[in-house]
């Protein structure tokens, strides 16, 4: 197996190709000549009553012709009156016309088959008296000849299969082979030409798929890297205002222009830096969220309620809530994650109430805010994306991913009056 794996694809299909041709046209040849020989030997008895018939209808004291496979005795008052003259030629020596009339003188019926040394004769007599009776007989040899003729046609027949089916798998492997090198080359160019050009394949196969697949693959790699640059300039960009305001008041307050009061200007700046931070490692820590053996069966209704509690003195939005025992098969620290980033949202929007509901697995957290705009809700859980009071972030996009990991469905709707997340399992 392993050398024939070091064989290139045409090579291997020519060679299956001729092994599984040899192989069936053997037991097609067995199989076949079996079935022939039997017709031929029905044949050869066909042509026998034939001949047989034609010597009995010759006229009294007639000799019949001679055939080349067939002969005969006629008896008369249990003497031999005539024979062919081929008779020792078609019984291979095997039988005397005494013999026959031994055995056949006291034989009824009208056909008999005898074997000698391997060989079978058959023999059709007609009895027109006790000693009186014609016996018509014939051997192997047409079937020989026949047989002959027919394994000679199945021999060539067995190598114009191989030969054409050969040079048919051949050019069509070829084609198949370059069309597949032409793929390889296709594929081997994508970072080279990173991820730009399109693949393309003619047809309607197996292959054509295949690089439909990969044609596919490319845009979503295209697209992930155009996404990855736009959210390293975003983050880039996000981080150097606190940073540069950070910057900027650290050295007023080190050459003394500025109250060192201003201190908690810094100190702002730094807390929204950290936040930035942390989402952007929550981010990152996605890519290596896909162990199930780290997930656990949670129940919904004690994560919410911890998340209302810590939100308890820092809004006058009133935030509501029904749910039932309802869980979901995740990790705890990430689910935090989501339903704080869902709730962060909805008190940025909310006029005066947020409604938080869980039934059956679907969980609603609504707020009575201004609805999204239709284009809006379309990009809403893109990175570092602008909603209507022009906030920036990672936040939706945190949220959205981390759902994808744990098989929920995030969706947004506006109703009215109001907005709302909605999530539930796959």
């Amino acid at each position: 197996m392993r050398r024939l794996k070091k064989l290139k694809l045409s090579t291997q299909i020519n060679l299956i190709f001729t092994i599984v041709t040899v192989l069936t046209s053997f037991v097609f040849l067995f199989a076949v000549t079996q079935v022939i020989r039997e017709t031929r030997i029905q044949q050869n008895k066909d042509q026998l009553n034939a001949y047989f018939n034609e010597v009995i209808q010759m006229p009294a004291l007639s000799r019949p012709t001679n055939h080349r496979y067939n002969g005969y005795v006629v008896y008369q008052n249990g003497r031999l009156l005539y024979a062919s003259s081929n008779f020792s030629e078609v019984l291979d020596n095997q039988y005397t016309t005494s013999r026959l009339y031994q055995m056949f003188s006291v034989r009824p019926g009208f056909e008999a088959e005898d074997i000698e040394d391997g060989n079978t004769y058959y023999f059709r007599f007609q009895r027109r008296s006790d000693s009186d009776f014609v016996i018509v007989f014939t051997g192997d040899d047409y079937l020989s000849v026949t047989n002959t003729r027919f394994s000679a046609v199945v021999l060539v027949s067995l190598v114009a299969i191989i030969l054409l089916g050969n040079i048919t798998i051949l050019l069509w492997s070829r084609i198949t082979v370059d069309r597949v090198k032409h793929l390889e080359g296709e594929v081997a160019l994508l970072t080279k030409n990173n991820y730009k050009v399109p693949i393309k394949m003619g047809g309607d196969d197996e292959i054509t798929d295949l690089a439909r697949t990969i044609e596919k693959m490319r845009r979503e790699i295209e697209l992930n890297e155009n996404i990855k640059q736009e959210m390293l300039q975003n983050i880039s960009h996000d981080f150097k205002t606190p940073i540069a305001v950070i910057r900027s008041y650290a050295e007023a307050i080190t050459d003394g222009i500025s109250d060192p009061k201003e201190a908690k200007i810094v100190i702002k700046q730094a807390d929204i830096l950290n936040q930035k931070v942390k989402q952007f490692l929550e981010l990152n820590k996605l890519e290596y969220l896909k162990d199930p053996s780290t997930f656990e069966v949670i129940r919904i209704r004690d994560l919410i309620k911890n998340i209302i509690h810590q939100q308890k003195y820092r809004t006058n939005i009133k935030i509501k809530t029904e749910l039932d025992d309802s869980t979901y098969f995740a990790t705890k620290e990430n689910l935090l994650t989501v339903f704080s980033n869902i709730l962060d949202n909805a008190l940025r929007y909310a006029k005066k109430e947020i409604k938080i509901t869980l039934e059956n697995k679907k969980l609603t957290f609504y707020n009575d805010g201004e609805p999204i705009s239709d284009k809006f809700i379309e990009q809403l859980f893109k990175p570092y994306e602008k909603g209507s009071k022009g906030q920036f972030g990672l936040g939706m996009s945190i949220v959205q991913k981390t759902c994808e990991h744990f098989n929920l469905q995030l969706s947004v709707r506006n109703v009215n009056p109001g907005v709302e997340f909605i999530i539930e399992p796959l």
